[in-house]
C-alpha cells in the first residue's frame, strides 16, 4: 500500500480548511503542487518479479524499498518454489516481468523451448549457495546438533535419533527439495552409508517432512521443528545455528560439478531426470514481460548493481555472470555484462 506524500497530505488538509472557512477553492499554487505530486507518483511502473521462496526475506525487506527508489518502479514480488512459479507462468496464471530461480534446470525444463511456449528464451547466472542443516536452539537435541556442527558427532546420527522433527521442501515444487535428495545420495557414498537416504528421508515426498518453505521457517524458529535443510543464506537470515556440510555433498562448490553429476533424481510417476549440480540462482526477463525495459534494468541492478551487493551481504556467494539459451534474445542493454570464460 502506498501512502500519500507529505505534499499531497498538506494539499488535502488545505482543501478541508478552505472548505470549512467558506473559501471553497484551493489556491492555484497548491493545486500545482498536488498535480505535480500525483503525476510523479503515477510514473512508477509496476514491476512484477517472481522469485525463489528462499529469497523472500531479502527481496521483500531489503531489495523492495531500495529498488523502488533506485529504478523508480513499484516492485510487486511473490516468492514460492521455483518449479511451482514456472508452472504458474506456463499455465498463464501469472505474467511477470522477471523470474529468479534457485536452479537453471527450472529455466531449461519448465520455461524454455517450444514445449513451454518459449516463456523464457535465456537466463543469466546470479549467485551460488550451499546446503546446510539449520537447527533450532530450542530443540531437545540442540546439544547434539552443536556437537555435529563442531565435527564431534556425525550429523546424520542426530537426524536418526527417535523423535527428531526434520523438515524439507517438496522436490516436485522446489529445487531445494530436489537438492536435499541429491545431497543424501552423495552422502551415502561419502560416508559409506548405503541406506542413509531412506533412513533419514523415507519416501521422496514423505508427508511427515515435506512442508512449504514459509512453514518450515516458522516451525524452525518457533522450535516446533528440530532441524531443516536450508541454504546457507537462509540460516544467516533466520539467525539460527547451522551445520556446515562437506563440499563433497553440499552442492556448493562449482569445481565439483562432475562429482555432483554422478547422482540424479527422477520424480515418482515420471518426469525429467535432474542430475546433481552446483546450486546456482538464475535470473531472466520473461518473453512476454509487460515492462521489458524496466525488467532489464532490474536484472542489471541484481547482477552488477546494489542488488548484487545486498545478496552478498545476505550470505550468497558471487559467481561469474554468464548468459545461456538464445543469446540474441538477451536485451542489448545487458549483453555487455557477460563474463566469458
Amino acid at each position: 500500500m502506498r501512502f500519500p506524500t507529505r505534499s499531497t497530505v498538506g494539499g488535502l488538509l488545505a482543501a478541508l480548511i478552505a472548505t470549512a472557512t467558506g473559501c471553497g477553492t484551493v489556491p492555484q499554487a497548491q493545486q500545482a503542487t498536488n498535480t505535480g505530486a500525483a503525476s510523479t507518483a503515477s510514473k512508477a511502473v509496476p514491476l512484477s518479479v517472481l522469485y525463489a521462496g528462499s529469497m523472500t526475506h531479502v527481496m521483500e525487506q531489503v531489495i523492495r524499498p531500495r529498488v523502488d527508489q533506485a529504478l523508480h518502479v513499484d516492485f510487486q514480488g511473490e516468492g514460492a518454489g521455483s518449479a511451482e512459479l514456472a508452472h504458474m507462468i506456463t499455465s498463464k496464471l501469472a505474467n511477470p516481468d522477471v523470474f529468479i530461480s534457485a536452479s537453471p534446470s527450472v529455466d531449461v525444463n519448465d520455461l524454455m523451448g517450444p514445449s513451454n511456449g518459449y516463456a523464457a528464451r535465456w537466463y543469466a547466472t546470479l549467485a551460488t549457495d550451499e546446503l546446510v542443516i539449520a537447527y533450532s536452539p530450542k530443540s531437545k537435541v540442540a546439544s547434539e546438533f552443536k556437537l555435529a556442527a563442531e565435527g564431534k558427532m556425525p550429523w546424520y546420527k542426530v537426524l536418526e535419533m527417535p523423535g527428531v522433527r526434520f523438515g524439507r521442501t517438496d522436490p516436485k515444487l522446489d529445487p531445494k527439495g530436489v537438492n536435499t535428495i541429491l545431497m543424501m545420495k552423495l552422502a551415502e557414498a561419502y560416508y559409506h552409508q548405503p541406506n542413509l537416504e531412506k533412513a533419514i528421508l523415507g519416501s521422496d515426498e514423505n508427508p511427515a517432512q515435506v512442508f512449504p518453505e514459509e512453514d518450515l521457517i516458522a516451525q524452525l524458529t518457533s522450535g516446533q521443528m528440530d532441524a531443516v535443510i536450508a541454504y546457507k543464506h537462509e540460516a544467516i537470515e533466520w539467525h539460527v545455528p547451522y551445520i556446515t556440510l562437506p563440499s563433497a555433498i553440499n552442492l556448493g562448490d562449482p569445481a565439483l560439478a562432475k562429482a555432483y553429476a554422478k547422482v540424479s533424481w527422477t520424480p515418482v510417476g515420471g518426469g525429467k531426470t535432474v542430475k546433481g549440480a552446483p546450486i546456482l540462482f538464475t535470473i531472466t526477463v520473461l518473453s512476454h514481460a509487460p515492462h521489458p525495459q524496466q525488467a532489464a534494468a532490474f536484472v542489471r541492478y541484481m547482477t552488477v548493481g546494489e542488488g548484487h551487493q545486498i545478496l552478498m551481504q545476505d550470505g550468497f556467494t558471487p559467481t561469474p555472470i554468464r548468459f545461456y539459451g538464445d543469446l540474441q534474445a538477451v536485451p542489448a542493454s545487458l549483453r555487455s555484462l557477460s563474463e566469458r570464460s
